[in-house]
């Protein structure tokens, strides 16, 4: 009643649904594509279309280096 103390809500419990919500996102990355995804693969995105083709372009994120030819 009017002596009872409302203690509210600890700042962890902020952080924790903070974290949950991080935690969501990637896993809903991941089923996505995440980093596999070719289209995320360049470093600049083009301008959409029609002005551009809305790709990425620069140097490739994620590729592999062949080093059979040595």
């Amino acid at each position: 009643m009017a002596d009872e103390k409302d203690e509210g809500t600890h700042p962890f419990t902020h952080f924790l649904w903070v974290l949950g919500a991080f935690a969501a996102l990637v896993v809903l990355w991941l089923y996505a594509g995440g980093p596999g995804k070719a289209d995320l693969r360049g470093l600049f995105l083009a301008p959409p279309p029609p002005v551009g083709s809305g790709g990425a372009y620069g140097p490739q994120l994620g590729t592999t280096t062949d080093y059979s030819n040595q």
